[in-house]
């Protein structure tokens, strides 16, 4: 399956069968972690496939209706936005790549931090969001019923995500031929509350895009999990503009400054 399969096959999933990871999937997920720990400016973050087994014990989640969750992947980040962008891009390649191993997954933002004693942060390092893994069970109506809540489905348009650098008006998939594919995957990230906070401006006389983070929900960003959405949208658009034989270089310019409303995150530059 090429990744802009998966990205298209991949939703989140509320209702696990409460079944743990067999051994080979367990280790084959382990050993992409082991081989994928290495973030955008070569931060690394280590995560870990935590099993509960006390069925006593439960993780409260203030996440709709999860059913039959077991099975956690979590590491620490830097309490930084940039470490928590590469948090989001490292973990979103395990979500693809669990996905292309037919294992759902859910990202959880908001959860008990008490609740993984494996995991301690040190201080100025944190928990910034989890990942629930595991097999999915037949759809709840209660999941049925939160999906359709939060309008899951749903993406913005081009037209409100992507945008000409020095005109600032709209894109359209027939401008950017070359890389419509990695913008259109982007569009169809996962965001917290599917609030899809990113904005994408390319940059013809220097053939790059430059990424900022739209802080569309208070909440979510005061809690950084917009940064971990940027992070989903940049393994989005690296792994699809990579699967097609485009190269690039991510970096970070001084010299793109931040607005009222956008604040920027980082740029792709073209090879080729």
């Amino acid at each position: 399956m090429n990744i802009i399969d998966v990205i298209k096959t991949r939703k989140s999933c509320r209702t696990f069968n409460s079944i743990f990871l067999s051994q080979e999937d367990k280790a084959e997920l382990e050993s992409f972690i082991l081989k994928n720990s290495k973030g955008l400016d070569n931060e690394i973050i280590d995560f870990s496939i935590i099993e509960n087994k006390d069925a006593s014990s439960e993780l409260k989640i203030n996440y709709g209706m999860i059913q039959g969750h077991k099975t956690f992947v979590l590491g620490t980040s830097k309490s930084t936005p940039n470490s928590r962008v590469n948090y989001g891009y490292l973990m979103e390649k395990l979500v693809l790549k669990a996905t292309e191993m037919n294992i759902a997954s859910c990202w959880i933002g908001v959860f008990d931090q008490t609740y993984f004693k494996e995991i301690i942060p040190e201080k100025g390092f944190e928990i910034p969001s989890i990942l629930i893994i595991g097999y999915a069970d037949k759809q709840s109506a209660g999941e049925r019923l939160v999906r359709f809540a939060i309008k899951a489905h749903k993406r913005n348009d081009w037209e409100t995500l992507f945008f000409d650098y020095q005109t600032k008006l709209p894109l359209s998939p027939d401008q950017l031929p070359k890389y419509s594919d990695s913008l259109e995957m982007l569009r169809l990230g996962p965001s917290a509350g599917n609030s899809q906070p990113w904005r994408v401006f390319f940059d013809e006389t220097t053939n790059e895009f430059h990424f900022f983070k739209n802080p569309v929900n208070k909440k979510y960003d005061v809690m950084g999990l917009h940064e971990i959405d940027m992070g989903i949208a940049v393994a989005h658009f690296e792994l699809t503009s990579n699967s097609k034989g485009l190269k690039g270089v991510w970096d970070k310019y001084e010299n793109i400054q931040s607005s009222e409303d956008l604040q920027y995150i980082m740029s792709w530059r073209c090879i080729n």
